[in-house]
Formats: C-alpha cells, structure tokens, sequence
C-alpha cells in the first residue's frame, strides 16, 4: 500500500529537546569569513556585543558574563570544580535526571551531596528546599535545574534562589534548556552561578557555555582556588577582564551563530518569543488529549515550555517508534534518560521549534507511527487540537 505523505514529509525534521533545528539565518552567520579570534580587535569587540545582549536577555546588571567555548557540561563541571571543595556540603534538588546528575559531579571533586528529593513529575516544593536548608546551614553551595528535559518538567529556580540566599549559601542553576525559551531573572533573585548552552532554544550548534558569576561566587571560588585549567574561572576573569585576551583560541563561526540567534529573539520581542513557547506547551498538550495519549508531568504548570514528555502507550515500543518516525516520516523525537528510559518520548519546542508548523509536524508523524503500530488516533482531532490554539 502506497502512502501518500504531505509535503512537509519530504524533508526531514529534528524536533528534539536539544540539539535543535538551526535557521537558515544562523547558518549563513557561521559561514561568514572568518578571522583569527585571538588577534583581530574586532572580534573581541563582537564578543562584547553579545555579552551585552545576553545580559539584557537574562537580567544580569551585576554579575559577570563568560561565553565560553565548551559543551554546556563544561560550564555545569566548572560550576562544582571551582567551589567546592572536600568534605564541602552541597544541596542538590534531585527532580530529575539532571538534577541527579549533579550529585555524580559533586562526588567527584570530593564534596558531599545532600539530596533534596523531588516528584519527577512535578516542579520542586518550596517547603522542601526551605526544610534542607534550616537542617543543613553549613552546606556551601545548592544546584538546581531549571528545566529537567527528560522529564519536562520546570523548577522554580527564581524562588530557590531567593530562599538559598537568605541563608547565604550559593545557588548553582542548570539553564541550558530554558535560557531564550523560559524567563530568566539572573540578578533580581540572586542567582550566583547560571549555565546556559548554545544548542537548546537558542537553536545555535553545540560548543558554546554561556555562564553568569555573582560576585558572591567569586569570593567563594577565590576561596577554594582551583588549580586546573581549562575548567578554572579566575583564568577567565584574569586574561578576559584585565587583559583584553581569552584563555584559549574562541570559536569565530559559534560566536556568529550565537550573536545571530540573539538578534532573532530581540527582533522578536523577548516577551513574544516566551509567548510563542507557553502557546507551544498549551497546543502540545491539547494535542496528547486529542491524540488519548498522557502527558509525564502532572499538569501544564509542572511542565517546561520547551519541551513535552509523553508516556509511551501499554504495548508500544518506546525505540521502534521512534525508528519509524524517523525512518518512515522524517521526524526525530527523544527518548529519556536513566528511569524514564524506554517510558517516555520528548518533543522539543525550543526555539524556532515553538511553532504552529512544527508541532503539527512532529504530532501528525507521532500519530501516524502510533497507527503503524496498532494504535488507533484519529489524526484528524490531532491537528485541530493544535490550530485550535493557534486562532
């Protein structure tokens, strides 16, 4: 049986929570000619440029602004390397694959991780992180994520952070997965360390930390005085701030990327691309209703406007539909990570992904899969679920 397919099928579609679909605008600004970045006056006045657009995206007035060339894990290491110390107490609010993972790096460098414990379903309780804190004053540091992306699930990190800096412990915040997706208020809370990376909603190729430095965290990193290299952040403020020079050769075609994708958002209105992703979740989960599928989170207020988890259906296999998707549609999707592995599926709205266009793509090759393996919706529903957020 022949199947006719729209056209949007005919090309393929990466519709995953990172790394994301990169616009045509942001790859002609990486093939712009290149110059030598450790030389070239001009560049470190281009890097400056973005550093300043950064900040107005993220609320920073006080703290310093690093881009650092690095997947986002160099900048979430960097964060627990610099500071913490053996035998130092961390705080680590644990509501998700994530969230976890920082315990691992905390161990690592020989610190102690106190687990805040958290519903993987649902955004962490306030009373929790209070309750952790009043046991544990003499903890040095807390981490958080922002977005927890294999369960999609959102933190309140604006309020964590306010609460953590009442008791005067450093606040580490993980928000690769939100920054130019979700509002972010860097300064206002007191957020002494936030991590971004390049390949989520900004929609730039993966190589690029973004990271923010109270000067909180700088009285604590100069208190540990880590001895690496690449990770150490004083290198940074020493040979970026006082010298004029980076600490290592930068990467010209990912700080054109990055510059690109900033411009695109404000061209937008910051405002009215935070919009475009809460109107991506609202259709997102109108169409699992639509389709009889259930999301993870236990409600939209729970769930990330960047990405929607989804539990796979009794008797389907998580890996087989994504292999048709993708091999039979053209449309990649994620599967989860460490519990949720094999249970959840994950569409990315990041970026220029939160989008009418895109979310009928991604759901309309879900359904379709859904059907080749025996489970039956009505496609049709599906489509209108999502328009009906749209009119």
């Amino acid at each position: 049986m022949v199947i006719s397919l729209p056209r949007f099928f005919t090309d393929r579609f990466i519709l995953t929570p990172g790394p994301t679909e990169i616009p045509m605008r942001i790859r002609i600004a990486m093939i712009r000619e290149e110059t030598n970045p450790d030389l070239d006056p001009g560049f470190l006045e281009l890097y400056k440029r973005v550093s300043d657009k950064l900040k107005r995206l993220l609320g920073i007035g006080k703290s310093n602004l690093y881009t650092m060339v690095g997947e986002a894990m160099l900048g979430l290491e960097a964060a627990i390397a610099n500071i913490v110390r053996r035998g130092d107490k961390v705080l680590v609010v644990s509501n998700g694959v994530f969230g976890e993972g920082f315990a691992d790096l905390v161990k690592m460098y020989g610190g102690v991780p106190v687990i805040i414990e958290g519903d993987w379903r649902r955004s962490i309780d306030l009373g929790n992180v209070e309750r952790a804190l009043e046991r544990n004053k003499d903890a040095r540091m807390l981490t958080i994520v922002h977005c927890d992306t294999p369960s999609a699930i959102i933190n309140p990190v604006e309020e964590v952070s306010r609460i953590a800096r009442s008791f005067g412990i450093i606040t580490v915040v993980d928000a690769v997965s939100s920054i130019g997706g979700v509002p972010i208020n860097v300064d206002g809370p007191g957020i002494d360390i936030l991590i971004g990376g390049s390949q989520k909603a900004l929609n730039v190729p993966p190589g690029l930390t973004i990271m923010s430095i109270s000067n909180h965290a700088w009285e604590e990193i100069d208190r540990s005085n880590y001895q690496g290299f690449y990770l150490n952040l004083r290198l940074w403020r020493e040979y970026l701030d006082k010298q004029g020079i980076f600490p290592y050769t930068f990467s010209d075609p990912l700080l054109r990327a990055l510059d690109e994708a900033l411009n695109m958002i404000f061209e937008e209105g910051v405002e009215n691309v935070y919009e475009r992703h809460r109107k991506a979740r609202e259709a997102s989960w109108r169409a699992l209703e639509a389709a009889g599928l259930k999301p993870y989170p236990v409600s939209r207020e729970h769930s990330s406007p960047t990405v929607t988890a989804i539990e796979i259906p009794t008797g389907v296999d998580e890996a087989r539909l994504r292999e048709i998707m993708w091999n039979k549609y053209g449309v990649m999707i994620a599967g989860s990570w460490g519990k949720l592995a094999g249970k959840v599926i994950r569409i990315g709205h990041m970026g220029v992904q939160a989008s009418r266009n895109h979310l009928i793509i991604a759901f309309t090759a879900l359904a379709r899969a859904l059907r080749d393996m025996g489970y039956r919706i009505n496609i049709g529903s599906v489509i209108e679920a999502i328009e009906s957020t749209y009119t």
